[in-house]
């Protein structure tokens, strides 16, 4: 690493604490190597002399350069039908709750939160796709579901509408037999209409008022809340809360828990997967 870019630790508490104000990630004690590795190449394309400067440019009004800051230091990992159990109890148990608990004649609605590249939301369509085909034919149809996916970072969003993915990309936890979602496009493979069309891509953060994205029969906000503080992430779920139906879920990444944070919902087991079910609203 160039020695111009060395962080020394009244920067790294300047920039960490900008950060948090700008989009609600914390970044830990000794975390140094995270900022300088994550911001690296916006440093440089920006000229910067020092972390000073760098600084300024992130509480300046240059929105563009905030905006890929925070796209810069977001974790971006994803991957089709990410560990797989989660589309397990979706499958199984959320789909045919949603599906009994619907108004007649009125969609189901679901939110993907922080969806990186799109892998999540186009697994969960592919997934209902399959279901609805085989599980509840007749009694749903793919059209009767909308997916809204947000994240903060609008380079990602832009991507993820193309539905586009790489050898690579696709082939990543990926189950047999999806394929036939995909056609070969170039050196890589084009998600299908069908597929693509149920889900609307969002720039978002999460710090902001959900009031404008509507109600929500259930939320999937997986390996999302580990980056945030404790009052922030209580802050999130209550505000999910806030979206939901009586008895609608909450799904969590395998790491994150509620147990102890709040009492506004109740847990289920669906196999190895915990799911966060909105307790019911005394009249």
């Amino acid at each position: 690493m160039s020695k111009d870019i060395q962080l020394d630790k009244n920067d790294f508490e300047l920039l960490r604490k900008q950060i948090y104000r700008l989009c609600g990630l914390t970044i830990s004690d000794g975390k140094e190597y995270l900022i300088q590795h994550r911001f690296k190449a916006l440093y440089h394309s920006r000229n910067c002399r020092s972390w000073r400067d760098f600084f300024q440019l992130l509480i300046s009004g240059d929105e563009q350069f905030k905006e890929e800051a925070v796209s810069a230091i977001s974790t971006h990992e994803t991957s089709f039908f990410r560990d797989n159990h989660p589309f397990t109890s979706i499958r199984n148990k959320i789909l045919p709750e949603v599906l009994k608990d619907r108004k007649f004649g009125s969609k189901i609605k679901i939110w993907c939160a922080a969806s990186s590249t799109g892998q999540e939301p186009y697994s969960l369509a592919m997934l209902i796709h399959e279901w609805s085909r085989t599980v509840a034919s007749g009694k749903v149809r793919p059209d009767d579901f909308s997916i809204l996916a947000t994240d903060i970072s609008g380079a990602v969003i832009e991507k993820a509408k193309k539905g586009f993915f790489t050898n690579h990309e696709k082939s990543r936890g990926l189950p047999p037999g999806y394929e036939r979602y995909f056609e070969k496009s170039g050196n890589g493979w084009q998600l299908h209409p069908s597929v693509k069309s149920m889900v609307t891509f969002k720039k978002f953060n999460l710090l902001n008022t959900f009031r404008p994205l509507g109600q929500f029969d259930f939320v999937m906000c997986r390996n999302v809340l580990i980056y945030f503080d404790d009052d922030t992430k209580i802050d999130i779920v209550h505000r999910i809360h806030d979206l939901l139906p009586n008895k609608g879920y909450l799904m969590l990444g395998s790491t994150e828990t509620l147990a102890g944070h709040t009492d506004r919902y109740e847990t289920e087991h669906a196999g190895a997967v915990i799911l966060y079910r909105k307790m019911l609203e005394k009249k």
